[in-house]
């Protein structure tokens, strides 16, 4: 038996092309409406969650004045106009003394403009003579002179905070309770999202919580931003938004001066921010040394030193008669014999360690502890110029490289290298990662002989 089956054929329905546009239309139309509503929602949000983005992180440069020609007294051809700047520490003292310029005049032309100090050696002495017998030495004058000083000091204030590290402990009785350990802060400069401070940096250690308080007595909180390991030194951050617009003009940032050699022993200073462990303190002195210079790896420091009394817990800066900062606090490397003196890092020696901390960077690392060669020992053992190692840090680049104490570095890369400040600085401007070549003069059955390391870069 057979059966037929029906065959047909199903057609699609067709499109309604109306309807189609109009599903479209609607699809496209809430999208919009989503999206529009997403970034509105995603706008609000963020701007609630991240305000400091609202500016642009901007790099930090720190500049310095220019290095002074003269040391604190003057010689015999300082001219007029400088033997006023020398007699007055501004212009208080300068129109409160009784110094006349055609006194002055007179008594300085009394020294020849042609003699030399080596050839005339009571120059200097007897311009500083006819200074001193021409100034008003009374009581009132001499309390003149100290308040000009501590307008000085109240000026230079204004870029000094006080950084409190808070920490929680417990007694004996297992109670907790919070400890404050305060520090001297610089504000150095801001990135545009934040005021960027200098502190020591073993005193915001293990802190849980950091608070700035600046110089018109409001307080912000603060992170810690970067640490240099070797100097101890830190930069912790506030951020612009948690700032009054009233602090932000009362605050200013600090003047660097320059602390060459020439122009920086026997320069008369002044101790501010806690220089006897008590905020807000100063004293007055002088630098009297700064033949001290602390070693660290890839970087030497010169240490000033001043005749001014300072505590176990000093900080602060010092600064010369202009406010200028010629050097930072620090305690960490004081000498025994003058742990009762104010010691400070000089300032153009930290310069760039400051600046790149600032900037968010480490300092490159190499691992080596050195010291410039002499010209008494190139021409007394006939050793080549460059940086001689003392030593070298255990897993360090160096190391791992090769390079050995007793060696002397006489090029990094292409860069010769004079001395170890032209080896600290060829480090500096290297980046971590970085694969470099080191060329040393190493000494060897009885003669130098040149080597090469090829080595890798980190962070210190």
């Amino acid at each position: 038996m057979s059966s037929d089956f029906i065959k047909e054929k199903i057609k699609d329905r067709p499109v309604d092309k109306k309807k189609l546009a109009k599903r479209i239309g609607l699809t496209v139309l809430i999208a919009i409406i989503f999206g529009a509503v997403s970034a509105i929602t995603f706008t609000i949000v963020y701007s609630k969650i991240m305000p400091e983005d609202k500016e642009t992180v901007k790099e930090v440069t720190l500049y310095e004045t220019e290095p002074e020609e003269t040391g604190p007294y003057p010689d015999a051809s300082v001219s007029e106009s400088d033997m006023d700047d020398t007699v007055s520490v501004d212009s208080t003292v300068s129109e409160d003394s009784s110094i006349s310029e055609s006194s002055v005049s007179e008594d300085s032309a009394s020294v020849s403009e042609n003699e030399q100090p080596d050839k005339n050696p009571h120059a200097s002495s007897t311009i500083i003579n006819n200074i001193t017998n021409h100034v008003d030495m009374s009581p009132e004058s001499y309390s003149r002179l100290y308040r000009s000083l501590h307008e000085v000091a109240e000026e230079a204030r204004h870029a000094l905070v006080t950084v409190t590290a808070i920490t929680t402990d417990t007694d004996w009785f297992e109670n907790p309770y919070e400890n404050g350990n305060s520090s001297t802060g610089t504000i150095i400069a801001d990135n545009g999202r934040e005021i960027l401070i200098l502190v020591d940096g073993a005193v915001t250690d293990k802190a849980e919580e950091i608070s700035v308080r600046f110089v018109d007595g409001t307080s912000a909180p603060a992170t810690v931003l970067n640490t240099d390991t070797d100097t101890l030194l830190q930069i912790v951050g506030v951020n612009i938004s948690d700032i009054s617009d009233e602090t932000m003009e009362s605050i200013s940032y600090a003047r660097l001066g320059s602390s060459t050699y020439a122009s920086t022993v026997g320069t008369p200073v002044i101790a501010i921010g806690a220089p006897i462990g008590i905020i807000g303190s100063e004293d007055y002195g002088f630098i009297t040394s700064m033949s001290q210079e602390k070693e660290m790896s890839d970087l030497n420091v010169h240490l000033l030193t001043t005749d001014i009394p300072g505590s176990d817990n000093a900080s602060g800066v010092i600064i010369d008669y202009s406010g200028h900062i010629l050097g930072v606090i620090t305690n960490a490397y004081s000498e025994s014999n003058l742990d009762n003196m104010i010691t400070t890092f000089s300032i153009s020696d930290i310069k760039e360690t400051i600046e790149n901390l600032a900037n968010g960077k480490k300092r490159t690392y190499m691992g080596i502890i050195g010291t410039s060669v002499t010209q008494d020992a190139v021409d007394a053992y006939g050793m080549p110029v460059g940086a001689y190692v003392i030593n070298v840090d255990p897993d360090s680049p160096a190391m791992k490289a090769g390079i050995q104490s007793g060696d002397v570095i006489t090029k990094i890369g292409t860069q010769n290298i004079i001395d170890y400040d032209d080896y600290s600085k060829s480090i500096s401007e290297l980046s971590e990662g970085v694969e470099t070549v080191v060329t040393v003069q190493r000494f060897s059955r009885g003669k130098y002989t040149e080597l090469t390391f090829e080595t890798e870069l980190s962070s210190r």
